[in-house]
């Protein structure tokens, strides 16, 4: 228990504990005092949160985009799907799905590391090799209609105690919560370090040593396992899976939450799914008052436009770099101040 102390303060600041502490308060009694809407809103976010993360892991810390990062969340909300329906909703065959999610999304992770991180391979080419392995995905998805039942989409029913959406608020919120952790833990461990050194300066860091292939093939284990268990567990909120799942429009979302709320942060990818679904749902409620809201997407365009133009380090990063700003000049204020006491 001291230990677990100890990495917390050692991690976060105390003004960072407390926010957590107050915002994981509001979320535990926020389902007393909300509608069914809200919360199925929020449980939505959690779970869109932790695979922007797993997106993050890639474009921020790795500085990799990959266009086919759908693969492992299309592929853990089907998987769920399938086994549901062929072996029954209950709790042992959700425990036996999380085992064939993360067995799926190594396979396809290692098979997409191994094609993307040759030696010699463009940033360009990487990107469009990512995207036609998931386009194979998804075809295959859209032909095997006997398992998938193709482009209408899969229904099925999920385990008695994940359909009361109350529980599923608070699991959601507990899955968040636990890759957040193992995620940050990834990231300040020594390997997350070569990965992030990877980013700034690949050809340095093969210098020192580095065997820098199997150290993104590390990362892109540890994001498409995270990616396939949020899809998994989307498509268990949902109870349906369909082959936009898989397709890029799922892929270049999570880059867009993560542009939006910061990369390189692991909170970014939380700020821009709480503001991308709660702006689209605020779009979506106003379809009623006027006609031009049924075209909601092109304000979605508006808004990344306006965050890229005006706060290219996403909402985390500029809100890091003007407490930065705001703390030297204090510091250099009071420095000044110090000099001329002592000048005096």
């Amino acid at each position: 228990m001291k230990s677990l102390r100890e990495n917390i303060q050692r991690d976060f600041s105390k003004n960072i504990i407390i926010a957590l502490t107050v915002l994981l308060i509001v979320l535990l009694v926020f389902p007393k005092f909300s509608s069914y809407t809200m919360l199925n809103l929020l449980t939505r976010i959690f779970i869109i949160s932790v695979f922007a993360m797993s997106y993050d892991i890639l474009r921020g810390y790795m500085g990799f985009i990959n266009l086919g990062h759908a693969i492992f969340f299309g592929g853990g909300a089907y998987i769920a799907g399938i086994l549901y329906n062929k072996l029954g909703a209950t709790i042992p065959i959700f425990i036996l799905s999380i085992l064939v999610v993360v067995m799926y999304s190594v396979i396809c992770a290692l098979v997409m590391g191994k094609l993307s991180f040759k030696k010699g391979t463009s940033v360009f080419a990487a990107a469009m090799l990512t995207l036609a392995l998931a386009e194979v995905v998804r075809n295959i998805a859209e032909s095997w209609r006997e398992i998938t039942n193709g482009t209408d989409g899969l229904i099925f029913k999920v385990p008695g105690i994940l359909s009361n959406r109350i529980f599923f608020y608070y699991f959601s919120l507990i899955f968040l919560i636990v890759m957040f952790i193992i995620l940050r833990k990834f990231i300040l461990s020594p390997t997350g370090r070569v990965i992030i050194a990877i980013r700034e300066n690949e050809q340095r860091t093969e210098f020192l040593g580095y065997k820098i292939e199997n150290y993104k093939l590390i990362a892109i284990l540890v994001s498409g396992i995270s990616a396939g268990l949020a899809g998994l567990v989307f498509g268990t909120f949902n109870r349906f899976a369909n082959t936009e799942l898989l397709s890029i429009t799922y892929s270049t979302n999570a880059l867009l939450y993560t542009l939006i709320g910061g990369t390189g942060t692991l909170y970014g990818g939380i700020v821009g799914s709480i503001v991308v679904n709660v702006f689209q749902n605020m779009l979506l409620n106003l379809r009623s008052i006027h006609p031009i809201f049924e075209r909601w997407l092109i304000f979605l365009g508006i808004l990344y436009i306006a965050v890229i133009l005006f706060m290219p380090k996403g909402i985390v990063g500029t809100l890091r770099h003007f407490i930065s700003n705001r703390k030297e000049s204090v510091d250099n204020k009071e420095l000044s101040n110090a000099e001329r006491v002592s000048g005096e």
